[in-house]
């Protein structure tokens, strides 16, 4: 099924290049920008980021939302639309606006993918999602055909949670599924959810003869323990026998271990893998490749970056209302930090870890709750006060600022994402390398429709 698909589909402008000149290409521009990426929300204010803009970019920025009037934030937020006329913009920001649409990986999904994909039987959709039940239809059917090309019948889901996937690949594909979770909440509830299944089909628990070849068990499994952990819930299991490791929006470093067990483990023959929530990866989880593990000048994708490569620019157009709301809560840290340094209750470049607040739609109320989460009188910043401070920070335009200078920090998501992107994919291809399989490969593509889940990109590997 993979014959004519390319391993790894780069941008139409940069597709003659390598993976590593890609992926030197994505590193210098992220240098290039390193400030932008690494601006904090509440230091906006205080670190007069807005200053460090090319004076023309602020100027020309400024002037449009002067021109659009009331529409100004939608006028901002259309930098993101890839349908966006850039022409109008200063050479500069033209080129850094269309760099960050060019550069990032494809995200779109092909015709030839969406063609291969089924429907999963209803019996199994209990408890999902619209979104969950697209992911698991094309997830499922895409291990199921990679699975049967290497004559593999035996799937190891991790992180399997619910057991969504793993219901679809037993139950609609009668693969041998051993679901892993290190939650027993988590696997407790996908057996109720197999109950429920069985149910639907007028299956009882005591008819053997009809029941799915599903396990979930509370593990933990790494490439050193593996074997006993297989021969503890898969008794059959023999050094002949091979198996498929898959993992649906696996989080943080949960991917990497995925690929590590493919990569390390005698008993792995192919993986199929999604991953997600980038901002939980660890010093463990990137780089893998050995390509940027040797580099002197490699860069330090921090806890700000991994978290800004989770967002999604391209739905934010889409989003509209309420995306220019989120940004509400984020304003609200800068003129709050502006408040607390003033009073000399906060380090300037020490802003307080505030954690999530509930989103508040009016600033007064977002201090109040802060000042409580900050276990700081309630006194420390009058409502009056911060009234007064919010109404001249808008009189002076740093609302308008701020949301331009967040929308164009964010469309620096998809760059981030692309250099963990490839740098998984370059140590699944060296981790092959030895394989004298004449099957052996690696992918790396869209699987699933980004209105409908932002983290699309699916890895295929056999050796």
């Amino acid at each position: 099924m993979f014959a004519s698909r390319i391993p790894l589909p780069l941008p139409q402008k940069y597709r003659n290049d390598t993976p590593e000149q890609y992926l030197e290409r994505l590193m210098s521009f992220y240098k290039e920008y390193h400030w932008l990426i690494h601006v904090l929300a509440f230091n906006f204010v205080t670190q007069k980021e807005w200053e460090k803009f090319p004076q023309n970019w602020r100027e020309a920025l400024i002037k449009r939302i002067e021109d659009t009037g009331d529409d100004w934030a939608y006028a901002i937020l259309d930098l993101t639309s890839e349908k966006s006329d850039y022409s109008i913009w200063p050479e500069s920001l033209r080129n850094y606006l269309e760099t960050v649409r060019d550069l990032a990986l494809p995200r779109d999904v092909d015709e030839t993918t969406l063609q291969q994909h089924q429907n999963n039987s209803k019996h199994i959709l209990g408890g999902m999602s619209d979104k969950k039940i697209h992911e698991v239809k094309f997830m499922s059917q895409l291990i199921k055909n990679v699975a049967d090309e290497r004559g593999i019948t035996s799937v190891i889901d991790l992180g399997s949670g619910q057991g969504y996937l793993s219901r679809a690949l037993a139950f609609d594909y009668n693969m041998e599924v051993l679901a892993v979770d290190m939650s027993e909440v988590q696997t407790q509830g996908a057996v109720k959810f197999d109950k429920k299944a069985l149910k639907s089909q007028g299956i009882k628990e005591e008819d053997e003869d009809h029941q799915p070849n599903l396990k979930h068990v509370t593990e933990k499994i790494t490439p050193e323990n593996i074997s006993q952990v297989l021969a503890k819930w898969s008794p059959d299991s023999t050094d002949e026998k091979k198996w498929l490791v898959t993992g649906l929006h696996t989080c943080g470093d949960l991917s990497p271990m995925i690929f590590n067990l493919f990569a390390q483990s005698k008993e792995v023959s192919c993986v199929v893998n999604v991953g997600c929530c980038y901002n939980a990866l660890t010093t463990s989880g990137f780089p893998m490749s050995n390509y940027l593990k040797e580099k002197d000048d490699l860069i330090k994708v921090g806890s700000t970056a991994r978290v800004l490569s989770c967002h999604s620019p391209s739905r934010w157009v889409d989003e509209g209302e309420q995306c220019i709301k989120a940004f509400d809560n984020y304003y609200f840290r800068a003129l709050l930090q502006e408040m607390l340094v003033e009073r000399g209750l906060s380090n300037i470049n020490d802003p307080p870890r505030l954690g999530r607040i509930k989103q508040n739609k009016e600033f007064v109320s977002f201090v109040k709750a802060s000042l409580k989460r900050l276990k700081l009188s309630e006194n420390a910043i009058t409502p009056e006060e911060a009234e007064l401070h919010y109404l001249k920070s808008k009189e002076n335009q740093v609302d308008k600022q701020f949301v331009t200078l967040w929308t164009l920090r964010g469309l620096l998501a998809p760059i981030v994402e692309s250099i963990i992107l490839v740098d998984r994919w370059l140590y699944l291809r060296d981790s092959i390398k030895q394989s004298q399989n004449s099957n052996k490969g690696v992918f790396m593509y869209p699987l699933f429709d980004l209105s409908a889940s932002p983290r699309n990109v699916v890895y295929v590997a056999s050796k």
